[in-house]
Parts: C-alpha cells; sequence; structure tokens
C-alpha cells in the first residue's frame, strides 16, 4: 500500500444517511470499539490515494473472539492530515498498534478479508515505520520515514491473489503476489519472519514470498489493519457492501519470546451476568 501512490477511481453515488463528524472526530477509540487499550482505532480520513472513506470507531468491534473492521455505505465528513474537512461516501476501519513497535521477529495472524471478488475492498495489513507511529491517528504525515512494508494486501479487487511487498524510500518495491483460495471466504494464517536483510513471508505454512535485501526496513515499525475502499480496490460494486473484515488474532515473537499478543476475546460492552469463556478450538487454515 503506497501512499505516494495516485488515484484510479470508478463509483456509482447512492442515497445515503449522512453522518457529520464536526472537525476531527476523537483520535482514542479502542474504549467504545471494546478493543485493548494497546491499539488504537483511528478516527480520520484517508490519504490522496485513498479518499472515499471515513475512518471511524464505529465501525470497530470485538465480536465472538475475533476483531472486525466494517465498512458501510453511509456519508461522513472528517479530514485528515493531507486530507481538508468534507464529506466522504463510505465509512470504514482503520486500527492499529497504539504505541508498541519492535524491530525484527515473526508476526502471525490469521484473517478473513471482507468485500470478495470485484467488489472494490481494498484491505491491507500492514507496517509502518515507527517514526510515523504518533501522527499516524490524524493522517498520513510527510515528515515519516519512508519505509513500508505489505504483510498482506488485495488489489484490483482480486481475493484470489494477495500482495506481500515493501516500499523504501520511493525506490524499492520488490514484492510477489502469491495465488490462494479465495481470501474472502476463507481465513488463512499469514506469517513474515523479519531479520536484518531478510523478509520470508508464508500463508497457511507455506513460503510465498522472500525478499532478500540490504534495503530491507532496519527501524522499529508497527502494525496497522485497515480496509480502503475503491482506488487499488478497483471499481466498488454498491451491492457488495457491507463488508467485514475478521481478524482471529495477532502475535508476534522474537526466537522463543511472544513480545505481543492478542487472541481479541475481550467482549465489546459488559456482560450483566460474567462467565468464563471457554477456549475456541481454532480450525485449521483452509
Amino acid at each position: 500500500m503506497n501512499i505516494a501512490a495516485g488515484i484510479r477511481v470508478r463509483i456509482t453515488t447512492p442515497a445515503r444517511f449522512v453522518i457529520t463528524c464536526l472537525l476531527l472526530c476523537p483520535v482514542v477509540g479502542w474504549a467504545q470499539a471494546g478493543l485493548d487499550s494497546k491499539w488504537i482505532a483511528y478516527n480520520r480520513a484517508g490519504a490522496p490515494n485513498s479518499s472515499l472513506q471515513c475512518f471511524t470507531s464505529n465501525n470497530i468491534k470485538i465480536s465472538d473472539g475475533y476483531l472486525v473492521l466494517m465498512t458501510k455505505a453511509e456519508t461522513m465528513s472528517c479530514k485528515s492530515f493531507d486530507i481538508p474537512q468534507g464529506p466522504h461516501r463510505y465509512t470504514s476501519g482503520f486500527v492499529a498498534m497504539r504505541t508498541f513497535n519492535f524491530l525484527y521477529g515473526t508476526i502471525e495472524l490469521r484473517a478473513k478479508f471482507g468485500g470478495g471478488m470485484n467488489s472494490g475492498s481494498w484491505p491491507v495489513v500492514w507496517l509502518l515505520d515507527s517514526s510515523c507511529q504518533a501522527s499516524d491517528p490524524t493522517g498520513t504525515d510527510d515528515s515519516c520515514t519512508g519505509q513500508e512494508i505489505d504483510l498482506a494486501e488485495i488489489l484490483d479487487g482480486n481475493f484470489g491473489q494477495v500482495n506481500e511487498q515493501i516500499h523504501i524510500d520511493n525506490k524499492h518495491n520488490d514484492g510477489c503476489k502469491p495465488q490462494v483460495s479465495d481470501v474472502s471466504q476463507n481465513f488463512h494464517v499469514y506469517q513474515m519472519d523479519w531479520a536484518a536483510g531478510l523478509l520470508v513471508f508464508r500463508i497457511d505454512g507455506k513460503t510465498t514470498c522472500t525478499i532478500a535485501m540490504k534495503y530491507v526496513p532496519s527501524r522499529p515499525m508497527y502494525l496497522k489493519f485497515s480496509v480502503h475502499v475503491g482506488s487499488y480496490g478497483g471499481p466498488v460494486k454498491e451491492s457488495s457492501l457491507p463488508w467485514a473484515t475478521m481478524i482471529d488474532y495477532v502475535k508476534v515473537s522474537q526466537g522463543s519470546n511472544v513480545i505481543f499478543e492478542d487472541q481479541f476475546n475481550t467482549p465489546s460492552a459488559p456482560q450483566p451476568t460474567p462467565a468464563k469463556r471457554k477456549p475456541r478450538t481454532r480450525a485449521k487454515p483452509e
């Protein structure tokens, strides 16, 4: 997901219920979303190459052990660092590590992406240089260091293919596009081993991409989940909305040490009669 890229969008304009977010909605959205405080749900506009949606914490929830990012056809007013205040035609979800970042290790997550073939959905699981972490909740900041890893990105409405790529200082864009079973219909386990000068990507335990270059990111990074509308997702298919992207778990480890983990078992609202939840047996990757 190269935030410096240009727009290529074609959409229709249905009638919608209009939501207004005066100036800039509060950026701290985890409390109402049910997220652990180690995450932050953004309330902001997108970027110049992704300007159709407002990101709102109202579209984030924890449900049945999943982090869920919803995308809806509804108009909302918002802004970001480089997008002026104004109405946007869709709302969606954007979640990131609040303050945690790391240098090297293995990241693993299990996810199913919302949208479907030729829907116009552009979901991304990505890592960005920690120099952007403080300003990111209010919008893209051009002073951020240009280091990015796209761990799993769906482009051009093709949910049978996953983009695994780096974007370094607008110079290096190495990557791979492995074929997989429809990621909007099936959960997959996405892994990435990150070491000095080396990235190894895996889907369901199978190596899908290896990047061995001296310019592989070498600064601490933080993880983000976002679902954009149109642009590099292709033309928006209105009848496919709403979309639900589901994250089952996230784990970051360095050697045998787990340094970050979330199973997303926190309920989004207090329960009147708390009961111990039985451990969920994970299905084998599809």
